[in-house]
C-alpha cells in the first residue's frame, strides 16, 4: 500500500513501506528507488508515463550499475549499492517542487543523503548528495546521479561537443568540431571537459535505441572540470556516469558538504523530442526569469571597434543602432583607464575599473543617459576574475590565485601581465559585489556582460579552501557573487561570456539570462552550425549570436546582394539576435535588410521564447578550414506547443539544388495551415498531416535563404 508523503500537483512522493520503495514522479515521469539491507539503495524502475516505457536498471554484482550515485572516499569507489544502513527518510514540498531525501551510511564513515527534486511543471528529476563525514577523509570524483539500463537492443549515444578549446581557434583539418552533434552506437565512450566546463565537451548525454524509440538524457550542473563514461559492458546493457573532477574535498570529522546537482529526463522519439523536454525544464526551473520582450536585440561594440572608441564615435553608433532597431547598447571592453584607443589590448587596467575620462569626457553615466534617450537600454562589460598586475588597485596581492606559491598568469596577451583573483576567498567576493554594484548603480546598467578569459586553479590554504579543492570553491564564489548581484538588481540582465564560450554550462545558466556561444561569429554558415548543436541543449533565446562583418559576407560592400544580406541576418534569427559591426560603414542596402530582419525578429520573439525547435535536416557537415557547404541545405522550425503557429528558416548553398522537400513536425494533423514565404508573398494551404507526412517543396531559386511563416486557419 503506497502512502503519499508529499504532493505538489501533479508531482508527488510516495512510499511503499512494506517493500521499502519510494517513488518521486508526476503524470509524465516516475522514478522508484528501493532499499534492501543486502543490496543497499538502487533504482527499481524509471517510467515514461506518456509512452508507458519502463526502464529497468542493469544490476550486476560485479559493478556499481544501478547504484544511483558514485563517489570515491579515500581512494575507494562506492555507490548506493554499497550503503550498509538506511539512516532516515524525509519528503516535503519546497516552492513548486517535491523533495525526497534518503539518508544512508556509506564506507562506515559517511552519512550520504540522496536528494531528489521534481518541479511540478517539468519532466526532469534533479539529484545531488549531501555528505557528512564521521571521520577524516577525502572525497573526489563525485557522480551524483548515475544511469543504467538493461534490455536495450541497439543503444545509441548522443552528445553535443563543446567549443573545442578557446576563442576563434579551430583545427587545421578535419570536421569542424564546435557544437558538433555526435551519434554513435554505444561501445565505450569517454568524454572530458578539458580546462573549463565546455572547453572540449558539454556535460550532457542522451541514450536511446534509435529514432522513434524511448530515450533518456542526463546532464550536470557544474561549472568546473568533469568527466563522463558511457559504456555497454554487456549485450543490451548501458551505463552513463557524469562525474565532477578537478578537486579533492578533504573533510574533517563532523564536516558537511553538498555536491553539484545532476539531472535526468525521459523522452520518446529523437533528439528534438529530448530537446523540448530539456528546454521546458530550463525555462521553468533553471534560467532566471526574463522580461516578456526578451531577448532584447543588442548592439555590442567589440567586433566593431575593439577598444578603439570614444564617446563621440559611440554616440554616432548608438544613433544608428537605435534606427536599426536595437534595444540595448552594450559597451564592451576598453571603457576604463588606462585603456587607449590605439590598442586592442583589453587586459590593460583590469581590476582598477576606473572609467576613462579620455574616452568619456562627460562620464559613462551621461553616455548611458544618451543611449536611453534614444529608446535603448544600456549595458556594460566586466571581467571581474582577472586583474592587470601592473596597475595596483583596490584588490590585494594576497587574493591572487596561486599554484604552489606561483601567481597564475595567462600567457596572453604577450605584452601584459595579468593574474586571477580567487573567488573562493570571502574578501574577493565582498570586493566584487561592492564594485560591480557601484558600477551598475552609477551607470544605470540594464545589462551586465560577465566575461572570464583563461583559467587558473588556486592551491592556497588561506583563501577559504584547501590546497586540493580550490576550483570547486572558486566557482562557488562566482555563483555566489552573481546570485547576490541579481538579488540586489532584479531588473539586471546578466550575460554569460567566458573566453568565447568556454563556460557555457548549466550551473552558470542558473545565474545568468543568456550565454555567448562562440567568438567565431563568421561566416553565417558557421553561426548556424553552432546554433544547430547548441539548441539541442539550450533554449534558442539563451543562445547569443551577432552579425559581424566578414570579408566574404561584407555589409560594407555594395556588391553584396539582398539575398545574401537576408541570409546573414536570418542565420542569427533562431537564437538571440545581436549586431557588432561598424554601422556607420554599412551600405544603405545592408542597413535596410538588417532593419527589416530585426522587425521580423521582434514579431517572432514570443514564438522563439516559448516554442519548440525542430531541426528539419541533419546538422551541416563543415570541414576545417574553409567551412564549405558543398551544396548542402539546412532548415529549422519553431512551432508553438499548441501547434497554432510557427516559423521556418531555410538555407541553401549557392551551388545547391534550388528546391527541396521538407517535412514539418509539431502540427495538428486535422487542421489546415497557411504557409507564407515573406520574400515572395506566396502562400499555400495544406493539412497539418500532409505537412508532417509528405512535407512541402521549399523553392529558393537563386535565393540562399527563406523565412516562412506558418499559421493554423
Amino acid at each position: 500500500m503506497k502512502e503519499m508523503l508529499a504532493t505538489c500537483a501533479p508531482a508527488y512522493v510516495a512510499a511503499d513501506s512494506t517493500r521499502m520503495e519510494w517513488t518521486i514522479g508526476n503524470d509524465r515521469i516516475r522514478k522508484t528507488l528501493v532499499w534492501h539491507p543486502d543490496g543497499g539503495l538502487r533504482l527499481a524502475a524509471l517510467e515514461n508515463r506518456l509512452s508507458h516505457h519502463v526502464w529497468k536498471p542493469a544490476l550486476d554484482a560485479s559493478s556499481f550499475a544501478g547504484g544511483e550515485f558514485l563517489l570515491q572516499w579515500d581512494g575507494v569507489s562506492y555507490s548506493g549499492r554499497q550503503a550498509t544502513d538506511l539512516l532516515g527518510l524525509d519528503a516535503h514540498v519546497d516552492m513548486n517542487a517535491v523533495m525526497l531525501y534518503i539518508n544512508l551510511r556509506v564506507a562506515g564513515a559517511l552519512s550520504v543523503t540522496v536528494c531528489c527534486r521534481l518541479h511540478s511543471d517539468t519532466d526532469v528529476i534533479e539529484q545531488w548528495l549531501e555528505i557528512s563525514a564521521q571521520q577524516p577523509g577525502a572525497l573526489n570524483s563525485i557522480a551524483p546521479l548515475t544511469v543504467s539500463a538493461s534490455a536495450l537492443s541497439s543503444p545509441m549515444l548522443h552528445w553535443v561537443r563543446g567549443i573545442q578549446k578557446h576563442g576563434a581557434g579551430m583545427p587545421e583539418t578535419g570536421p569542424y568540431p564546435a557544437f558538433q552533434v555526435r551519434h554513435e552506437p554505444l561501445g565505450t565512450v569517454s568524454l572530458a571537459s578539458g580546462l573549463r566546463s565546455t572547453w572540449h565537451e558539454i556535460a550532457w548525454l542522451a541514450l536511446d535505441g534509435g529514432s522513434g524509440s524511448d530515450g533518456i538524457f542526463t546532464g550536470l550542473h557544474y561549472s568546473g572540470r568533469w568527466a563522463a563514461l558511457a559504456s555497454a559492458p554487456d549485450a543490451g546493457v548501458a551505463t552513463l556516469d557524469l562525474s565532477t573532477e578537478g578537486y579533492t574535498m578533504a573533510l574533517a570529522a563532523g564536516e558537511n558538504w553538498t555536491s553539484p546537482a545532476a539531472f535526468m529526463g525521459l523522452y520518446r522519439g529523437d533528439l528534438d523530442d529530448a530537446a523540448h523536454i530539456q528546454h521546458a525544464y530550463m525555462r521553468s526551473a533553471v534560467v532566471p526569469p526574463t522580461p516578456a520582450e526578451f531577448p532584447w536585440v543588442q548592439y555590442n561594440t567589440w567586433f566593431a571597434h575593439l577598444v578603439d572608441y570614444d564617446e563621440a564615435l559611440l554616440r554616432r553608433e548608438a544613433e544608428l543602432a537605435a534606427r536599426l532597431g536595437a534595444e540595448v547598447f552594450v559597451i564592451d571592453a576598453g571603457w576604463w583607464e588606462p585603456s587607449r584607443r590605439t590598442s586592442d589590448n583589453f587586459t590593460t587596467g583590469l581590476g582598477a575599473w576606473k572609467p576613462s575620462t579620455e574616452k568619456f569626457p562627460n562620464g559613462i553615466p551621461a553616455f548611458g543617459n544618451y543611449v536611453r534617450s534614444l529608446g535603448m537600454r544600456f549595458g556594460i562589460w566586466v571581467e571581474p576574475e582577472r586583474v592587470d598586475l601592473r596597475h595596483p588597485a583596490t584588490w590585494q596581492l594576497p587574493w591572487l590565485v596561486r599554484q604552489h606559491d606561483a601567481i597564475v598568469s595567462p600567457p596572453w596577451p604577450p605584452d601584459t601581465v595579468s593574474g586571477w583573483l580567487c573567488f573562493g576567498h570571502p574578501d574577493v567576493q565582498t570586493w566584487a559585489i561592492d564594485w560591480i554594484s557601484r558600477l551598475v548603480a552609477e551607470v544605470g546598467a540594464d545589462w551586465l556582460k560577465w566575461d572570464s578569459n583563461w583559467w587558473g586553479v588556486c592551491t592556497c590554504t588561506n583563501h577559504g579552501h584547501s590546497a586540493s579543492d580550490g576550483e570547486f570553491y572558486q566557482l562557488e564564489g562566482v555563483h555566489l557573487v552573481l546570485a547576490k548581484l541579481r538579488r540586489r538588481f532584479p531588473h539586471l540582465i546578466v550575460e554569460n561570456c567566458a573566453g568565447g564560450g568556454t563556460r557555457t554550462d548549466f550551473a552558470m545558466l542558473r545565474h545568468t539570462h543568456i550565454t555567448w556561444l562562440h567568438d567565431a561569429s563568421t561566416p553565417s554558415r558557421r553561426v548556424r552550425f553552432h546554433l544547430a548543436g547548441a539548441t539541442y541543449l539550450f533554449p534558442p533565446e539563451l543562445c547569443n549570436t551577432w552579425i559581424v562583418d566578414n570579408d566574404d559576407e561584407s555589409l560594407m560592400d555594395p556588391a553584396t546582394t539582398r539575398a545574401d544580406l537576408n541570409t546573414i541576418a536570418r542565420s542569427r534569427m533562431f537564437g538571440a539576435f545581436g549586431v557588432s559591426a561598424r554601422l556607420m560603414d554599412w551600405t544603405d542596402a545592408a542597413f535596410v535588410a538588417v532593419q527589416e530582419a530585426i522587425a521580423q525578429y521582434k514579431q517572432l520573439r514570443p514564438l522563439l521564447k516559448s516554442g519548440q525547435i525542430y531541426h528539419l535536416l541533419p546538422q551541416l557537415e563543415l570541414a576545417c578550414t574553409d567551412l564549405a557547404l558543398h551544396g548542402q541545405w539546412d532548415a529549422y522550425a519553431i512551432v508553438d506547443p499548441p501547434g497554432e503557429q510557427g516559423a521556418i528558416w531555410v538555407f541553401r548553398a549557392e551551388d545547391g539544388v534550388p528546391e527541396r522537400e521538407l517535412r514539418l513536425r509539431g502540427l495538428t494533423a486535422e487542421r489546415t495551415y497557411v504557409l507564407e514565404d515573406i520574400d515572395t508573398d506566396q502562400t499555400i494551404q495544406v493539412l497539418g498531416g500532409s505537412l508532417m507526412a509528405d512535407g512541402f517543396r521549399a523553392s529558393l531559386g537563386d535565393r540562399t535563404s527563406a523565412l516562412l511563416l506558418l499559421r493554423a486557419v
